[in-house]
């Protein structure tokens, strides 16, 4: 497997924190960081693609910052259903 090299500059609480958890898990912050890579891609590969139709329709509604998605649903399905 062929392999570059790669520096990475991150803070030092982060490198710390990196050097700790390869060392508990045995592994090398290389593998860490290739298998992190790796799974991020493969969840992006697993999401399914918008069709032409959501796509076209994205940004059409604005909502007001302070809509409550879980108290708009609430009031539909109490509308729908009636009160209990």
């Amino acid at each position: 497997m062929e392999t570059t090299k790669l520096t990475l500059r991150p803070r030092s609480r982060i490198s710390r924190l990196a050097h700790s958890m390869a060392k508990r898990e045995k592994n090398s912050i290389t593998q860490m960081f290739s298998d992190f890579i790796l799974a991020r891609q493969k969840a992006i590969e697993s999401q399914p693609e918008l069709g032409p139709l959501t796509k076209s329709l994205s940004g059409v509604v604005t909502l007001p910052e302070n809509f409550d998605e879980k108290q708009f649903m609430s009031d539909i399905l109490a509308e729908k259903h009636g009160d209990r």
